[in-house]
C-alpha cells in the first residue's frame, strides 16, 4: 500500500475577492485552517472581519503587475477568487477582469514566489479551446490557459456548477431555495460556497498533482 502524500501548508496566503460570495467562504476556511500562518486579503474593499491571522488591504489597481508584486512576495498559496458576472458589465470589463487582471497577478507571483500553489476560481463549461456559444466560458478559458502556460509551480482551476450561498438565507435568490431540494436528488448539479471552499483547499493541501482542472463532481468527491 502506498503512502499518503505529505499534506502541503497553505503557509502565507494571499486572497482576491474576499468579500464575494465565494470568496468569503474560502476566507473563513482559511482563517480556521491550522496550516494557515496569515491570510493577506487583496480587495476592492475591506471584509470588516478581525482575525488575527487576517491583514486586509484596500487595493484597486488590480491591472497593474509591478502594483501587485510586493504583496505576493513570499506568499506561499494564492486562492484567486475576485470575479463578476458577465450580465453586469460591458465585455470589455468582464474581460479585463476576468483575464487581464489575472494576468498582472500571475506575472507578479511568476516574478518573486514561482514555488506558490495558485488555485483559481473558474466556472463549468470554461473552454480554454475558444469554443462554445458563451462569451462568458470562452473568457474563464482564456484564464485557465493564461494560468497553465505560466511557471507557477502547482497550479489548480476549479470549475464549479451552481453555487448555493451558504449562511443566512437573507440575500437569497429563488433559484438559492430551488437548488437545495433538487441537489438531494442531483449532487452533481453544484455545491454551496462553503463546499467550494472546503474542496479548494483540500486540493491545494493534498493534491499531489503540479496542475489540474478540478470539475464539479470531482469537488464533491472530496467531500465525502
Amino acid at each position: 500500500m502506498q503512502n499518503e502524500p505529505t499534506p502541503k501548508a497553505l503557509g502565507r496566503v494571499l486572497l482576491t475577492g474576499g468579500t464575494g460570495m465565494v470568496g468569503s467562504s474560502v476566507l473563513s476556511a482559511l482563517l480556521d485552517a491550522d496550516s494557515v500562518s496569515e491570510v493577506i486579503s487583496l480587495g476592492r474593499r475591506p471584509s470588516g472581519r478581525q482575525h488575527h491571522k487576517l491583514t486586509e488591504i484596500t487595493f484597486a489597481a488590480f491591472g497593474d503587475a509591478e502594483a501587485i508584486t510586493p504583496h505576493v512576495a513570499g506568499v506561499d498559496t494564492v486562492f484567486h477568487c475576485l470575479a463578476t458576472y458577465s450580465s453586469r458589465v460591458s465585455r470589455e470589463a468582464y474581460e479585463e477582469i476576468t483575464v487581464d487582471w489575472l494576468g498582472a497577478l500571475l506575472h507578479a507571483c511568476e516574478t518573486v514566489s514561482p514555488s506558490m500553489t495558485f488555485c483559481l476560481f473558474s466556472a463549468q463549461g470554461a473552454r480554454p479551446d475558444g469554443g462554445g456559444m458563451s462569451f462568458a466560458l470562452k473568457t474563464k478559458g482564456k484564464a485557465e490557459t493564461a494560468l497553465f502556460k505560466s511557471n507557477i509551480a502547482r497550479k489548480f482551476a476549479f470549475r464549479p456548477g451552481y453555487i448555493a450561498p451558504s449562511g443566512s438565507r437573507g440575500g437569497w435568490k429563488l433559484a438559492d431555495y430551488l437548488f437545495v431540494p433538487v441537489q438531494r436528488l442531483m449532487p452533481s448539479i453544484g455545491v454551496t460556497s462553503n463546499e467550494l471552499a472546503i474542496s479548494m483547499l483540500k486540493t491545494a493541501t493534498n493534491d499531489p498533482r503540479h496542475s489540474a482542472v478540478l470539475e464539479n463532481g470531482d469537488m464533491r468527491a472530496l467531500l465525502d
